[in-house]
């Protein structure tokens, strides 16, 4: 009997740590999500700092809030995302929901290439919209990016190319490792480092 109860039990655990596609948990969720943000974050910045002479004054500004604030609201989302994968209850989720919508604020704003009146309706996430337009980019013509400015086309191609191999890595349907966990912190402990994040 013992044994069955044990080979029972480790089933259940083996079942529970596995998310089928379609149905994700909302930690398989936060971690894409933060996953996708940080590589478009990181990317834009990189891009304005090596640019910075010739981009416009938007994207400048963009930077500078997105040095600013990112750091901070990314550290908190992952900091509430291990709250909520430590302890899965409402308020831990509703907690990890406010700092992810942050993150993706700011997404949001590095998507400068984007005229306000094409912009995803109400309710959309920036995450999604931003991975929806790299897919998409990859069979677009090249005549699709005529109206661009020439620098806003070089960016968002830029962007697009890094969430799109950021999108292909994170392709999961269990949350992540610690050895995955650990490359996330270092990837987000090298924001406070790198010479492109500095304001």
């Amino acid at each position: 009997m013992k044994p069955t109860l044990a080979a029972l039990t480790l089933c259940l655990l083996t079942a529970c740590a596995t998310v089928r596609p379609g149905n994700q948990s909302a930690e398989v969720r936060a971690e894409q999500t933060l996953s996708v943000s940080l590589a478009a974050l990181d990317s834009f910045v990189a891009f304005e700092h090596r640019r910075r002479a010739d981009v416009p004054t938007l994207v400048r500004d963009v930077a500078a809030r997105v040095r600013l604030n990112a750091p901070r609201a990314l550290d908190s989302a992952n900091a509430l995302r291990l709250a909520y994968k430590g302890n899965r209850n409402a308020q831990n989720q509703a907690g990890l929901l406010t700092a992810l919508a942050v993150v993706e604020s700011l997404v949001s704003e590095i998507r400068v290439w984007v005229p306000a009146t094409t912009a995803s309706g109400i309710g959309a996430s920036p995450v999604a919209d931003l991975i929806r337009e790299a897919r998409a980019s990859q069979t677009v013509a090249a005549q699709s990016w005529v109206a661009l400015v020439p620098v806003f086309v070089d960016l968002a191609r830029e962007i697009y190319a890094v969430v799109n191999r950021t999108r292909e890595a994170v392709k999961q349907d269990a949350e992540w490792t610690l050895a995955e966990e650990a490359d996330f912190a270092v990837k987000l402990a090298a924001l406070k480092t790198a010479e492109h994040w500095r304001p």
